[in-house]
């Protein structure tokens, strides 16, 4: 088995980061016109990150490495999730349930999925957890969010930002 490199999570990032600025920018009556740019600067900046790491931290610890990759790959996970939400709350409640089905679900078990490769090749730097555990626990995130977002908690969700507006 071959041994995973700690910037694999910054380029999963940078991906997530791109698509994520592609989708806004085409879908841009839900979204202000600057967060498809914002986007592409968080993806600049990843790959800026891995510049800077292949010139200057190639001799830094491997954990060093994990954590800030890491970091950057939560960093876009967050956006991901959020922009979920902005768009149950600003747009249509049914364009929410495909975008969380379509894009926020498969990039959070994506990222569960390369943990755990990371965590048993590694085996110093995470505990060790079964993939098959991981993958489970993404599920059941999957099917809690999507009863979360049911229609009731859209709607409430829309009175509170018409109430903020």
């Amino acid at each position: 088995m071959t041994q995973l490199l700690p910037e694999v999570f910054t380029l999963v990032g940078i991906n997530l980061f791109l698509v994520l600025s592609l989708v806004t920018h085409l879908l841009n009556s839900g979204f202000p016109k600057v967060m498809s740019l914002v986007y592409q600067v968080a993806a600049l900046s990843g790959f800026g990150y891995l510049m800077f790491s292949k010139t200057y931290l190639i001799n830094v610890d491997s954990n060093t490495r994990f954590w800030l990759s890491f970091a950057y790959l939560i960093g876009a996970l967050n956006s991901i999730v959020t922009s979920n939400f902005h768009v149950a709350v600003i747009r249509n409640f049914r364009f929410a349930k495909v975008w969380f089905g379509a894009f926020t679900v498969p990039s959070v078990m994506v990222t569960l999925f390369l943990v755990s490769q990371f965590s048993s090749v590694q085996g110093s730097i995470l505990f060790l957890t079964p993939q098959i555990s991981l993958m489970a626990f993404a599920f059941a995130v999957g099917i809690g969010l999507t009863a979360l977002l049911n229609s009731e908690t859209a709607r409430e969700l829309r009175k509170v930002w018409e109430v903020k507006q």
